[in-house]
């Protein structure tokens, strides 16, 4: 049976399961906004090790992760299946705080308006008219 190293943990699925099948079913983290069809984007996964043992990138992995994907091992854990018993090795990146995310880009934008007030300087209550 298929092996996934995953941090600190070993997952031993049947072959043909998806990483994220395998990693949902395993209380892994991962992030996933679409059920796992490919229009997201958002479980990326790094392969360190066992590309071998996973089917092959398909077109909607290369839409999200680029052509570089084939070079440093990135994969959609939606559309990276086992394929063998060999070992695969995967590192999953923590899942992120989308709330705080957009909290940090709101709080950015606003300092980089011109009158550092984050005032756009015509709103209500400004006193122009």
């Amino acid at each position: 049976m298929p092996r996934i190293h995953v941090g600190d943990r070993v997952l031993e699925v049947p072959e043909g399961t998806s990483l994220l099948a395998a990693f949902q079913g395993n209380g892994v983290p991962v992030a996933t906004s679409c059920g796992g069809v490919a229009t997201c984007g958002l479980c990326r996964v790094t392969v360190v090790q066992g590309r071998e043992n996973l089917t092959g990138l398909v077109d909607g992995e290369l839409t999200h992760l680029g052509s570089i994907a084939k070079v440093v091992g990135l994969r959609l854990a939606c559309q990276a299946k086992l394929t063998g018993a060999g070992d695969v090795k995967v590192d999953v990146p923590p899942l992120e705080d989308v709330a705080a995310r957009k909290a940090r880009k709101a709080e950015r934008l606003r300092a980089q308006r011109p009158g550092s007030g984050g005032s756009s300087g015509g709103g209500v209550g400004s006193g122009r008219r």
